[in-house]
């Protein structure tokens, strides 16, 4: 049964702490996470943030230890930061805490989660994808709302797990029916080597 996200206070538990993937990234966050505290926001974030609103109600998927959930709660948006490791909400609850921020974390399988249509003024996805989650993001976004995605296209010659790549132009296709702002493929390094992504800014039409 797919999990329902309202606006929850503090740390919400909404998965089974026995789910292997949450296993997973729990150990991950507890080998990297405090590493991960010291990265920046994402550049494309922090490149848009001026033209995004400065209240409302923002949700952060796959949001990690909330490097990107507490810069825009520090530029004024209400924030529900959902991750599978509570590892990483609980390193992100106490930035928040440290810095007098106000966060909402919830413990969410993305993969089986549904949210409430119409309710968010901006929705932020980097380097997750769950297909499925799509068009559940334009229900979700209000109208006039912001989506801003960034995630890994599949290289040329990979082999391994494809379903966690996008294709070349994947978003800019499946967001079509919204406002594209920017839409763009380029390349990052990483560990030196090049890895194609796709960026995405998209606002839903007011009606």
């Amino acid at each position: 049964m797919p999990n329902q996200l309202y606006i929850i206070e503090n740390l919400a538990i909404l998965i089974p702490m026995a789910h292997l993937d949450a296993k997973r990234w729990n150990r991950r966050y507890q080998k990297y996470g405090l590493t991960r505290l010291t990265h920046p926001p994402r550049q494309l974030l922090t490149d848009y943030l001026p033209q995004l609103p400065q209240h409302g109600l923002a949700l952060d998927v796959a949001a990690g230890v909330g490097v990107n959930s507490l810069l825009l709660a520090q530029h004024g948006l209400q924030v529900i930061a959902t991750d599978i490791s509570t590892v990483a909400l609980t390193l992100a609850q106490q930035q928040a805490q440290k810095h007098n921020l106000p966060l909402q974390l919830v413990q969410l399988d993305l993969a089986q989660a549904t949210f409430p249509p119409h309710s968010f003024d901006l929705i932020i996805n980097f380097y997750y994808l769950e297909r499925s989650l799509f068009p559940i993001y334009r229900q979700a976004l209000k109208p006039g709302g912001w989506l801003i995605m960034e995630t890994f296209v599949k290289p040329e010659h990979a082999t391994e797990r494809p379903v966690h790549y996008l294709h070349p132009h994947e978003l800019h296709h499946a967001f079509q029916s919204m406002q594209i702002v920017h839409s763009k493929l380029l390349t990052r390094l990483s560990r030196n080597e090049k890895e194609p992504i796709e960026q995405l800014v998209a606002r839903k039409y007011a009606e």
